[in-house]
C-alpha cells in the first residue's frame, strides 16, 4: 500500500483541533458516530419487513415496494471556515456539517429532501447517486439538464422513490462543488441474504481534498496553455486526516495546524462489521484496506455479489463497495488506510489514515500495525468481472439501438484543454434545462448540448471508450 508505513509527523497526537474546527456539526468520523440499523422500524409494518413479502431475489429494476412512508429532511446549504485536515479553508456545509448529514430510508420509501441555499452568490443542486428515478426525472438535480440551479437565499423540494437499496451518497451537481465539500452518504435498507454481520458502522467516505475553491480549480485546469489537471493537497476519510503544515506553499498566510486530527472507529472483538465504503472524491481513484484484517467484498454499488475476500478495495469516483469485516486481529488498535493511487490519479499528499480501536483499549494513542505489502498494480480498474458476481443475474433485454461514445481530450484554438464525449465539447445552459424545453415541446437542442436522440427505442446499449491517458 505505498508509504503509508511511515508517518511524517507525530501521529501519536491523535488531535490538536476540536470537532467543530474540522467538520462543522458533523458527528464523522467520531466515536458519537451511530451505527446503523438493520431498518429503519417506524413504519406501517412493524413486525415484519418494509419491503413485505419482497426478498433479495426480486427484480429491483422491474419490482419496488411502496410503503407509503415519506422521509423528510431539511438542509440548509451555508459557507463555513473549518480545517479537516487542519488547513483552514472555505467549506460548502449541510446544516452546518462536513461531511452532509447521512440521508437513510427504507426500500420504497419516499425521499422529500427540501434543500435552502444560504449561500450569498451560488446556485445550488443535489444529485442522487445511482437513483433510478424512473418516472420523475426532474428529481435528478443536474442544471441544464433536469433543472435550473437553486438561486442563493432561495429553496427547492426534492422528492422521489428509493427504488434501489444498498450504499450510495448525494452531492452537488453545480460545476464542481464537489471539491468544496458539498456530498454526503446516502443508504437505502433492504433485504440481506442472510445475517451474516453483527455491526454496521455506517459510511466510510474516502475523498481527496484541495486547498484551493472549487471556481479556482477549474479556472486552473481551463486556463490556456495548461496541462487540463491540478493535483488534491490532501486525501481523507470520513472528512478527516492530518496535514503536514511545513509543506504549506512559502508567502501562504492561511491558518493551518498540523495533527489536526483523524477519523476514529471502534470494533467489537470477535464480531463482523459492516462498512460501507463510498469514494465521493473529485478525481481520485482510492485503494483501501484494513492493517491485519481481510475484507469480506458483499456488494459494489447497489449491486449485492457473491461474497468473496480481499486485502485491498478499488474504488473509482463515485463507487461504493459494502465490505464485511471480523475483528479478530492480535493487536488492540489498526490503522485504517485509503491510498489515491499514485499511477492512477494526482495528489500532494495521497496517504489517508483512520484509527480502529478494538473495545477497552486506550484511544488516545496511535496504532502501530503495519500496511499490507500489495503494490498497486497501476491498472487504475475494479476487480475482475469474474469475481464480482451478483447475487441475482438478470439477463439484459435486447438492445433496440447501439450507442458508441469515445471520450477523448484536446487543445482548442484557444489552447485550452477540453474534454469531449461523443466528439463533443457539451457546453449546457444552466437558464434552460433540455428536459423543461422538451416538455414545452422544443426538441431542437443545440450541437453544444449534446443531446442525443434514442427515438423510440425501449432498450438501449451505450458502450463508452476512454481514449483519455486517465481514468
Amino acid at each position: 500500500m505505498g508509504n503509508t508505513n511511515s508517518s511524517p509527523f507525530n501521529l501519536g497526537d491523535l488531535g490538536q483541533l476540536s470537532q467543530l474546527q474540522t467538520n462543522g456539526e458533523s458527528s464523522y468520523g467520531t466515536f458519537d458516530a451511530p451505527d446503523l440499523p438493520t431498518f429503519l422500524t417506524d413504519n406501517p409494518t412493524p413486525n415484519g419487513y418494509p419491503w413485505s413479502t419482497m426478498n433479495s431475489q426480486t427484480n429491483y429494476y422491474q419490482d419496488q415496494p411502496n410503503t407509503g412512508v415519506i422521509r423528510r429532511y431539511d438542509f440548509t446549504v451555508s459557507r463555513g471556515m473549518i480545517a479537516p485536515d487542519g488547513y483552514e479553508l472555505s467549506t460548502i456545509l449541510v446544516n452546518g456539517q462536513f461531511p452532509a448529514p447521512l440521508i437513510e430510508a427504507n426500500w420504497g420509501d419516499t425521499i422529500q429532501v427540501t434543500v435552502h441555499n444560504d449561500m450569498d452568490d451560488e446556485g445550488v443542486s443535489l444529485h442522487w447517486h445511482g437513483i433510478l428515478q424512473k418516472g420523475m426525472p426532474w428529481e435528478d438535480g443536474v442544471p441544464g439538464v433536469t433543472q435550473c440551479p437553486i438561486p442563493p437565499k432561495k429553496s427547492f423540494t426534492y422528492q422521489f422513490l428509493a427504488d434501489l437499496y444498498g450504499t450510495s451518497w448525494y452531492h452537488s451537481h453545480y460545476s464542481a462543488q464537489v471539491a468544496a465539500g458539498l456530498f454526503g452518504p446516502l443508504v437505502i435498507y433492504g433485504p440481506r441474504e442472510k445475517k451474516d454481520y453483527d455491526i454496521d458502522i455506517g459510511p466510510v467516505m474516502l475523498s481527496d481534498w484541495y486547498h484551493k475553491e472549487y471556481f479556482d480549480l477549474v479556472e486552473e485546469i481551463m486556463k490556456p496553455g495548461g496541462n487540463g489537471v491540478v493535483l488534491s493537497d490532501s486525501n481523507l476519510i470520513n472528512g478527516k486526516m492530518n496535514f503536514n503544515c511545513s509543506s504549506v506553499a512559502p508567502g501562504d498566510k492561511t491558518p493551518c495546524k498540523s495533527n489536526a486530527g483523524i477519523s476514529k472507529f471502534r470494533f467489537k472483538r470477535g464480531k463482523v462489521h459492516r462498512l460501507r465504503l463510498i469514494n465521493p472524491s473529485a478525481e481520485a481513484i482510492q485503494r483501501f484496506s484494513i492493517d491485519g484484517h481481510t475484507m469480506k467484498v458483499i456488494a459494489n454499488d447497489f449491486v449485492p455479489v457473491q461474497p468473496y475476500d480481499t486485502k485491498v478495495v478499488t474504488l473509482g469516483v463515485g463507487q461504493r463497495t459494502d465490505v464485511l469485516v471480523r475483528a479478530d486481529g492480535k493487536l488492540d488498535s489498526y490503522w485504517m488506510r485509503s491510498n489515491i493511487s499514485a499511477i492512477c490519479s494526482l495528489g500532494r499528499a495521497p496517504a489517508a489514515l483512520a484509527a480502529i480501536y478494538y473495545d477497552n483499549t486506550n484511544q488516545k494513542r496511535a496504532p502501530k500495525s503495519q500496511a499490507w505489502d500489495i503494490p498497486d498494480p497501476g491498472t487504475c480498474a475494479n476487480d475482475d468481472l469474474s469475481i464480482t458476481k451478483p447475487v441475482m443475474k438478470l439477463p439484459l433485454p435486447p438492445a433496440d439501438k447501439t450507442i458508441e461514445l469515445d471520450i477523448s481530450s484536446f487543445k482548442n484554438a484557444s489552447n485550452v484543454t477540453l474534454w469531449t464525449l461523443g466528439g463533443v465539447a457539451a457546453r449546457i445552459n444552466y437558464n434552460s434545462p433540455t428536459l423543461l424545453l422538451s416538455k414545452l415541446g422544443n426538441h431542437t437542442f443545440e450541437p453544444e448540448w449534446n443531446v442525443i436522440n434514442t427515438g423510440k427505442a425501449k432498450s438501449v446499449r451505450v458502450v463508452v471508450n476512454n481514449k483519455t491517458p486517465v481514468a
